[in-house]
């Protein structure tokens, strides 16, 4: 074969397997990516920290005594918090996709209910304006203290139980609170205040009862996502799990002083389409508290320069032109209604089982963010710096095209393990 044939050949290969290559990827990621991005993130994120002694009262057939045990603090990465414009632009591939696809019709079915139970006084054209999809999903890699307890080995959920109306249930024995949180707010700005929500906070009946129609819608709604194939994908990447244990194992010193997470592999914490009603605004519930009118409470940063947004409403829209930033305080607003009881969402609290091994203080209170798409990192944020001053915005260089993002929220737990009943502990 001569050599001018031979260069001939190569060339066409070459042009055939420039054609035929597999374009840049978008951005995105799946299930082993969220491990491995989590294992490379504990040595930051972690902050494993000694904070005292815990005392227990162990008593017997053979009498009482007093046992201890040591009090510890650290981040865990409960949840993957996600925001998109649509279903098919969910950043978490293998999981987020098929579940928001999955209920993609739910929002619609729930406005429609709504609708009806309140005479059309609540479905309003505003309802329907642009926002953003959030959900809230269980790290498959965060339940480290069971890592430890097994050697990486644990049986993973076959499928994703929808949220429950739990939470959304018990919201009405929450309104005289929230009645009693406006004594303390300035007269000029209760002037201001919606008619829609006085009239909600005077006579709460309406509102009472279009709850009541979506909890009923909800329940009829019940069903399970299949994710046999994600699962699949978490047992081929059992080796990045096994390092977690490894990796924590070794920060502690070994055996198993750590806290279990409060949420659960998979476990669908919070999906926007399901909680339509509230997420759109088109029940306004989230009018009747005062960090929805009041400035700088609840706010994603602080001083007057901060330039990020405010946690209250807690609905998908938002006035923020920064998509990384908007996407930040939209995943801080769905933090914000997990990790407490009684909201008027439909969620499933995150909690940790205060009945089980460990006795936990000072739960919910502190977080933290680790993004893991478009651009994942191996550390972890505070979201709400200042940077009015910078030359560039906070989040310049990680927005993505589709506007998809991925969060992985660390969640601060202190606790001990229960050796009898609990006594006190120092500090």
């Amino acid at each position: 074969m001569s050599r001018r044939l031979l260069s001939r050949i190569l060339a066409v290969s070459a042009a055939f397997a420039t054609a035929w290559a597999p374009m840049p990827a978008a951005a995105g990621i799946t299930t082993p990516a969220v491990i491995a991005n989590t294992v490379a993130a504990v040595p930051s994120c972690l902050s494993y920290k000694v904070e005292g002694i815990c005392f227990f009262l162990y008593c017997s057939w053979s009498g009482c005594r007093i046992r201890t045990s040591i009090k510890i603090s650290h981040y865990v990465p409960d949840v993957v918090v996600s925001t998109y414009n649509s279903p098919q632009t969910h950043p978490w591939k293998d999981v987020g996709v098929p579940v928001s696809s999955g209920l993609a019709k739910a929002g619609s079915t729930l406005l429609g209910s709504l609708s009806d139970s309140s005479a059309g006084g609540l479905d309003t054209d505003s309802a329907m304006t642009v926002f953003k999809g959030a959900d809230a999903i269980g790290n498959p890699a965060g339940r480290f203290a069971e890592l430890l307890a097994s050697g990486g080995m644990f049986e993973l959920p076959r499928t994703i139980a929808v949220p429950n109306v739990t939470e959304l249930s018990g919201f009405p024995s929450e309104l005289p609170s929230i009645g009693r949180a406006w004594v303390n707010v300035p007269s000029e700005i209760v002037q201001t205040v919606s008619k829609d929500a006085k009239a909600m906070l005077d006579a709460p009946t309406a509102l009472l009862n279009s709850i009541s129609t979506i909890t009923r819608s909800i329940q009829g709604m019940r069903q399970a996502m299949e994710i046999a194939q994600s699962v699949q994908r978490v047992n081929e990447t059992i080796n990045g799990v096994q390092q977690i244990a490894s990796m924590v194992s070794g920060i502690t010193g070994g055996g198993t002083l750590f806290c279990p997470g409060g949420a659960s592999f998979f476990n669908l914490h919070f999906q926007s389409e399901l909680d339509a009603p509230f997420w759109r605004g088109t029940l306004p519930v989230e009018l009747l508290y005062p960090q929805t009118w009041v400035p700088g409470l609840q706010e994603v940063g602080a001083g007057s320069a901060q330039t990020w947004g405010s946690v209250y409403p807690r609905t998908g829209e938002i006035v923020q032109a920064h998509p990384v930033k908007a996407s930040a305080v939209l995943a801080e607003r769905v933090a914000s209604i997990i990790y407490k009881s009684r909201q008027p969402h439909v969620y499933t609290k995150v909690t940790p089982n205060q009945s089980g091994s460990y006795r936990y203080f000072n739960f919910g209170e502190k977080r933290k963010w680790q993004m893991l798409s478009p651009r994942p990192s191996t550390g972890c944020v505070n979201f709400g710096v200042n940077d009015s001053l910078w030359l560039t915005s906070w989040g310049d260089g990680d927005t993505d095209s589709a506007d998809g993002y991925a969060w992985n929220l660390w969640q601060h737990y202190t606790c001990c393990r229960r050796r009898g009943t609990y006594l006190y502990s120092i500090p």
